[in-house]
């Protein structure tokens, strides 16, 4: 009988996982446990299995143990875990996950052995509701009710800690650039605190950006939990970040403080530390435990996955925006050969799309070999100077000559240059330039700027190099247009125009001059001076005198036969 006996049929729960983490095989042990007919069971995945996972004999654990196998190659032992089983109930399991390497030293399979520890659990503080297992669930519930928004999350989970667990609650979320993160707290109790914290990142040298020092920055690169029962202030201030300590002696605490117990644990979202969720705690019993990293983990990876899908569709949103606004860009430029008109378009997308303040275009007169105002959006002078710029100008000259894109986010450097005085007298803090070039000519160049601080990435720098090409493009046809034009005069006769279909009135014409720029019937009728329901009963009559079928179709048909 001892020769026939196989894996299936040993008291254990045993699971088999192919290299993708899907099970592919289990004994009748493992579908009791879990409770799970063998066909629902076969063919799901690890990171699908929605354990709640603690813990491991070498410290805090957030990932499937299989998951963490297959990426380190290496066996994971004695993770604890929760599951749940259909009907409802939780159980406690050990887990053990063996790989099993080829040759070439590729896992090919994971062995996972499953043991029932609830009975040895049931009582401990580690799971009692009073451990943290409550608010794990309670953060958990709101984080699904949240926003798909990076702040609005932030702010749910915050808040939602500091009244399930007294204290001061500070996440902070890595930036698109490193080395400054965004800083959200909370204290329920204590709102002044949370008011004398926010004032403190208001003051920094790049306000709502805190740098990613100290305390932060150790946990985020090493990944591993900071643990400080009891910490004087006067210590406390120095490990934060450099700075703090010198901004409380200037601008004391709204409450007096002695000393405060700290946790900070990483935010971590499919293998990388994108911030931390840290507890500053003032109570001179009770000091903060081992135990509480352990639900604070499960809470901080549960903060950074909702994050990172919100950013994926912040991110999403951001290039169908952009990719809609080409399109507008592009239907301008085929409808109207009004060099002017286009530009106007041209600049209002950019400052609605990259977020900036104002922007401009200067071109090139080849003249003299001076940059000249061509149009301009987002001043706040009512008449821009009509200013007139040699090419080497250091700004946007280092663009032209090196024919590339130039940013510049140092506020000192801005007195170096021309302009100084229109940067001073409109607030400007950031600046952008791109040189303007088609069939390898220089044509001028689009400037950009901004009055706070700018981080831009590679997608912003991309989409400013895009929109600059759509400008040469735009005033290369201008120019050609108007050699044709000059050419053509008194070698033949003049030609009519083509004109719109009968029965369009003149506001019948503005409003689909304002539809091929790409406005909405809100900002057409806030153009016009009419309202919304009048706009859109002339865009029906306009569409059936024209007999085009849908607004797009329209403008191709206005760019196609040159009504405007």
């Amino acid at each position: 009988m001892a020769a026939s006996l196989s894996w299936k049929d040993v008291p254990g729960a045993i699971l088999i996982y192919d290299r993708a983490g899907q099970v592919i095989d289990a004994n009748d042990a493992a579908v009791g446990l879990l409770g799970l007919s063998r066909d629902r069971l076969l063919g799901t995945y690890a990171e699908d299995a929605e354990w709640l996972v603690l813990e491991a004999p070498e410290g805090p654990m957030s990932v499937h143990p299989v998951t963490a196998t297959l990426k380190s190659l290496q066996a994971v032992r004695g993770v604890l875990a929760r599951a749940s089983r259909p009907e409802g109930t939780d159980i406690w399991i050990q887990v053990d996950a063996v790989p099993q390497l080829n040759v070439a030293g590729e896992v090919t399979l994971v062995t996972a052995s499953l043991c029932d520890v609830t009975h040895l659990f049931a009582r401990s503080r580690l799971t009692s509701r009073g451990a943290g297992e409550h608010i794990v669930n309670e953060v958990v519930g709101e984080l699904a009710d949240a926003r798909l928004e990076t702040h609005s999350i932030l702010h749910v989970v915050t808040n939602a800690l500091s009244r399930m667990r007294p204290g001061t609650w500070v996440a902070s979320l890595l930036n698109k650039d490193p080395s400054t993160s965004l800083v959200v707290a909370a204290d329920v109790a204590n709102s002044e605190l949370v008011e004398y914290i926010n004032r403190h990142v208001a003051s920094l040298e790049h306000p709502g950006q805190a740098p990613t020092t100290g305390i932060s920055q150790r946990v985020i690169e090493s990944g591993k939990p900071l643990l400080l029962p009891q910490v004087p202030m006067s210590e406390l201030w120095e490990m934060i970040a450099p700075g703090v300590a010198a901004y409380v002696a200037e601008h004391p605490l709204p409450i007096p403080i002695e000393t405060s117990g700290v946790v900070v644990v990483p935010m971590r979202a499919r293998g990388a530390v994108v911030g931390t969720l840290a507890l500053y705690e003032r109570r001179s019993s009770n000091p903060l435990t081992e135990k509480d990293i352990i639900w604070m983990q499960a809470i901080a990876d549960r903060t950074a996955l909702a994050i990172e899908n919100a950013q994926l569709y912040e991110d999403a949103v951001i290039r169908l925006e952009r990719l809609g606004s080409l399109q507008s860009l592009s239907l301008a430029l085929s409808a109207s050969p009004d060099l002017r008109l286009t530009l106007k378009v041209i600049l209002d997308q950019v400052t609605a799309q990259l977020k900036v303040d104002a922007a401009d275009v200067l071109l090139l007169e080849e003249s003299d070999n001076m940059l000249a105002l061509a149009a301009s959006t987002g001043f706040l002078a009512t008449a821009v100077p009509d200013y007139r710029l040699p090419v080497d100008e250091g700004l946007p000259g280092r663009a032209l000559t090196g024919r590339r894109i130039e940013t510049l986010t140092a506020l000192s450097a801005f007195s170096q240059f021309r302009r100084r005085s229109l940067f001073a007298r409109e607030g400007f803090k950031a600046y952008g330039a791109v040189p303007l070039i088609t069939r390898g000519k220089l044509l001028g160049a689009l400037e950009v700027y901004h009055r706070t601080p700018l981080s831009p990435d590679q997608e912003w720098v991309s989409f400013l190099d895009a929109l600059g090409s759509v400008a040469a493009i735009a005033i290369d046809n201008a120019a050609m247009q108007e050699r044709l034009r000059k050419t053509s005069q008194g070698t033949a006769a003049p030609q009519r125009a083509p004109s719109p279909p009968q029965g369009l009135s003149l506001l019948e014409i503005q409003i689909i001059r304002l539809m091929v720029e790409g406005l909405t019937n809100r900002e057409i009728a806030a153009q016009v001076h009419l309202s919304q329901n009048t706009i859109k009963f002339h865009v029906r009559q306009i569409l059936q005198k024209t007999g085009a079928s849908n607004r797009t179709e329209l403008a191709h048909q206005a760019a196609k036969d040159g009504w405007l």
